[in-house]
Formats: C-alpha cells, structure tokens, sequence
C-alpha cells in the first residue's frame, strides 16, 4: 500500500524505516510516516475490538475511506432461489424449489419477528441467530423435528454462499 510520499534511496534509511536526516522535507516524511502508522494501529484496534477478522483488504478499505461491500442474507437468498428455478428438472425437482422459497418466507418472516429488519449482514449471523431462528421454526410456526431440521440445513447452505 502506497503512501503517496516519495524518497530518493539516497536519502532513505532501510535500518529505521525512514528518511534520512533533518531538513524540512526528511521531517515532514518522517511525521506523515509516523501519523500513518499511528492510524494502521488506530484501525487494527477498532478491528479487534470489533471482533473483525483483519486482513489486508480490510485494513486497507478502513484507512482509504472505501466502503467495504454489506453481504446481506436476503440477496443472497433470492440469488441461490433464482439460480434454483433455473434448473429446476435439470438438477433440482419443483419440491425443491418450493422448500428454499418457504424457507426464505420463514427467515423474512423471522427477521421481522426478532428483530424488526428486513434483512441482516452474513458477517452478523452467529450461533445464537441460528439457536433462535430455530426456535422460532419450532414454536411461532409449528414446525415438527424433521422440518425445522430441513429449514435449518437450507438457511446454513445460504449463509455458507
């Protein structure tokens, strides 16, 4: 990643990472280095106690200001159901289909019920989302053993995108 500050190797000291001297210029590059690493540390720490998995890409996002792309479960969802239909009486029965379809409903419908949106990132969906969209198959919308079981192997499969 590129600093935008450029230093003749003449002048530029591989021992402490900086440019050699004191004139006005060594000093100016010196500091823009030493604020720079003062940010990469800045965000490392807002990172982790965030709890998100640091890797260049999104180290580099947060110190550029670019916005990292929201994977939200909905799109997705609509998605793989979409790419399902396709290939319906190729690959996958109209059963098929129909299950992701109603599984979609019942995640909509339980987003709305626990939370109150109407879509979620995937980086938020944890244990506890499953244990309670579990639930929810099982007591607000009656779902026996096999079923909830069903719904839940398929909700994974689209998170897992």
């Amino acid at each position: 990643m590129s600093t935008n500050r450029f230093v003749e190797i003449s002048k530029w000291s591989t021992e402490t990472g900086k440019m050699k001297g004191s004139s006005q210029e060594a000093r100016s590059i010196n500091t823009h280095l030493d604020m720079f690493k003062i940010k990469i540390i800045d965000v490392q720490m807002e990172l982790i106690h965030k709890n998100i998995n640091i890797t260049f890409e999104v180290l580099k996002n947060r110190l550029l200001g670019t916005q990292e792309r929201q994977r939200t479960l909905i799109p997705i969802f609509k998605d793989h159901n979409n790419k399902i239909k396709e290939l319906v009486g190729k690959e996958y029965a109209p059963g098929t289909l129909e299950r992701y379809n109603t599984s979609l409903k019942h995640t909509t419908e339980f987003l709305e019920w626990k939370y109150k949106i109407s879509d979620i990132e995937i980086s938020k969906i944890d244990h506890a989302f499953i244990t309670e969209y579990e639930f929810y198959l099982r007591s607000v919308r009656n779902c026996a053993n096999n079923t909830a079981v069903k719904y839940i192997k398929n909700f994974s499969k689209i998170i897992k995108i």
